[in-house]
């Protein structure tokens, strides 16, 4: 009877140990799954203060968040044009231009969680934006825009030098970012109107803080992704286990005919 005493509450110890053991490992899942919708939902809804709760600082400012967040987008993009003067229309544009990037996010969904031994666990995630992240930079998109900024240098030309005669360099170059802006703009929302949504397969590789016991993102990995849907076809990212890389919405212009 001792034996089967002992060897009862051996075995009620393991069994009580195993269930610990698998509750701690449940509401790690649970724990990484809610990190991972905050995330999620965070970008979604442009909540700053939400990414920086469930992301560290180097996701939260890395390339995948930015893809939606349209100041930096708008500002990226001034900087490299060397930060023009612009026009009151040709803001208005672009500020409605790229909160487009920040609504892009229609739905998402966390469909498998995996959590390790070692404090860190990945969260699989399903992502429908309304078009492709790398749609103003696609082959078809780009020799659209570089078609119709070669149209408009040569009409313009005579009236890039005019002003450049009567104003300076500075105005002509002014007046040609300006106007290729709103090329650029609406050569880009054709494509965007034109592109089917997609479907894309990320993975969230996450960290637990052991003083909290909380779970935030450390980094957004692309596996795979999948035009769904009718109309034009869209540009995928089929990428492996590689960042996703922001887009790079750039404008030229014939500046040489402007400051002759």
């Amino acid at each position: 009877m001792n034996y089967i005493k002992k060897f009862t509450a051996v075995s009620l110890s393991i069994l009580l140990g195993a269930s610990a053991l698998t509750g701690c490992g449940a509401s790690d899942k649970s724990a990484v799954k809610e990190a991972s919708e905050g995330f999620m939902d965070a970008i979604k809804n442009n909540d700053k203060d939400g990414i920086n709760t469930w992301s560290d600082s180097e996701v939260a400012n890395g390339y995948f968040v930015s893809l939606f967040d349209a100041d930096y987008l708008e500002e990226q993009l001034l900087t490299s044009l060397n930060n023009p003067t612009l026009e009151e229309d040709t803001v208005s544009r672009l500020d409605d231009f790229y909160k487009k990037y920040e609504a892009m996010m229609e739905e998402y969904e966390v469909t498998e969680v995996t959590v390790g031994k070692d404090g860190t666990a990945t969260a699989q995630v399903t992502m429908k934006t309304s078009f492709p992240f790398d749609v103003v930079t696609s082959d078809e998109t780009s020799a659209k825009f570089n078609e119709a900024s070669q149209t408009y240098n040569s009409e313009n030309q005579d009236e890039l030098l005019k002003l450049s005669e009567e104003q300076g360099s500075d105005a002509a170059v002014s007046k040609a970012y300006n106007d290729l802006i709103l090329i650029a703009v609406d050569t880009y929302e054709e494509a965007m109107d034109a592109s089917d949504f997609v479907v894309y397969k990320l993975v969230l590789n996450l960290a637990k803080n052991e003083e909290t016991g909380s779970w935030y993102v450390t980094s957004v990995q692309s596996y795979d992704s999948s035009v769904a849907g009718t109309g034009a076809p869209a540009t995928n990212t089929n990428t492996s286990a590689t960042e996703v890389s922001t887009t790079d919405v750039s404008v030229e212009s014939n500046t040489e005919a402007s400051s002759n």
